[in-house]
């Protein structure tokens, strides 16, 4: 993506620099799983004298049987993170593979390591065409991924900050890389025409982007599963309650807070009314990121309803942004939502993503079918064919289409390998 489009940031509005941090901390609690918003919670009571931390997560392990409870036994990697997103969000076109294809060719930091000129000589393809795969890529989450350069990354995370950029902060990044990374605050303020205060701010925010994006997927470790979310069904009646064993809460110390207000020393004032205001905004956030994972988890129930009642075994066409568009939140707050939060049910206890559902291009009638669902008509005719006449591609493309279902032999032919499942010619027995 071109430096220049970063110039579009500079014409934001300013806002306080209290608002920033606020909306800041609320996506990246919102981002976090049970175990890791604990440890955050924690260690923000750690510098807040005002209140402690009561976790309910080892009251859940303790009522677990050791033996059945379940565990994140496989770390997902940065390549998994986001083909699940490019899956969610991407019809499948050639465009999406180009997509796929620059994933793979980022390192573990998630930079894209060949150049423009490579990979056009390697795939002969149009410019405008990479530009376009570039910039799908490069609005995946986690921001940032997909630069060339630490300064084009910090740039495409100022860029999708969907709440607050201090004004100033594009140029920097863009025309004064050099005076940043050498400090020299002063070019800065004269070549930008900024006061020292705007700077300042500048500096911060840029202070807390990550110059490695895709290190949060290198690091992830093995854990037990705590539902965030729990299903009951009663009578075909579906009810959902958010997990008391995820929701910490947090004791606040009145009786230090007055004691601490009332001091004569204006420095103790001003620290006791600073620590108070962090906590109100810690319980908003907290509020805020239950009530938006409860929300999208209800959406999806709605959208699901007959799988989870055990009328199908598929599940309907759903992605992110038919949720986003409901609920008008954006797709990445979804997705951010939805990653390593989990949902407990009669049957099970899956990860909230797991419900999301690719669209086919089959409609049959007026419906439009998942891959899901089509892959599972596919699987029980399989299931149902005569061992010594095993149904081919066409066969299975033909008898689709006395269900309604028009499906092409290749595409018939790729769902069957994605359910791993041989051809006709190996699954024949005499």
């Amino acid at each position: 993506m071109a430096l220049k489009q970063g110039q579009q940031l500079a014409e934001k509005q300013s806002q306080q620099l209290k608002l920033s941090q606020s909306m800041q901390q609320s996506i990246m609690m919102l981002q976090l799983d049970t175990i890791d918003l604990l440890s955050y919670l924690k260690e923000s009571s750690l510098e807040n004298p005002l209140f402690d931390v009561q976790e309910k997560y080892g009251q859940y392990v303790a009522s677990q049987n050791t033996a059945t409870y379940q565990i994140k036994d496989e770390q997902r990697s940065l390549f998994e993170y986001l083909l699940e997103q490019i899956q969610l969000t991407m019809r499948q076109t050639p465009l999406r593979d180009l997509v796929i294809y620059l994933v793979e060719q980022l390192d573990p930091n998630g930079y894209l390591q060949l150049s423009d000129e490579e990979i056009l000589t390697e795939l002969a393809i149009e410019p405008i065409m990479l530009q376009d795969a570039k910039t799908l890529l490069q609005r995946l989450d986690p921001p940032g991924v997909g630069a060339r350069s630490l300064q084009e990354c910090l740039l495409l995370q100022a860029q999708h900050d969907e709440q607050f950029v201090p004004v100033g902060t594009a140029t920097i990044l863009i025309s004064q890389f050099e005076a940043l990374v050498a400090h020299d605050w002063q070019a800065i303020q004269t070549q930008c025409g900024l006061t020292a205060n705007q700077v300042a701010i500048c500096r911060q925010y840029i202070q807390q982007l990550t110059a490695a994006p895709g290190q949060l997927y290198a690091n992830q470790r093995s854990q037990v599963i705590v539902p965030d979310l729990i299903l009951k069904i009663d009578d075909e009646q579906l009810t959902l309650s958010f997990s008391k064993y995820g929701d910490p809460e947090l004791i606040f110390a009145n009786e230090t807070y007055q004691t601490l207000k009332q001091s004569t020393d204006q420095e103790v004032r001003r620290y006791i009314n600073e620590k108070e205001s962090d906590y109100q905004k810690l319980v908003y956030n907290l509020e805020r990121r239950k009530k938006t994972i409860s929300l999208i988890g209800r959406c999806i129930i709605a959208k699901q309803q007959a799988f989870f009642l055990q009328q199908t075994t598929s599940l309907s066409p759903l992605l992110l942004r038919d949720i986003a568009n409901e609920l008008q939140l954006s797709e990445s707050t979804v997705s951010r939502a939805v990653n390593g939060k989990y949902l407990q049910t009669p049957t099970g206890t899956f990860e909230l993503k797991t419900f999301f559902a690719r669209r086919s291009k089959v409609k049959q009638g007026e419906t439009m079918r998942s891959v899901d669902q089509v892959q599972k008509i596919i699987q029980q005719m399989i299931a149902n064919e005569l061992p010594q006449q095993p149904l081919s591609d066409q066969k299975i493309s033909e008898a689709l289409k006395t269900q309604g279902l028009q499906l092409a032999r290749r595409t018939v032919a790729k769902y069957r390998e994605e359910l791993a499942i041989p051809p006709a010619t190996k699954r024949r027995k005499k």
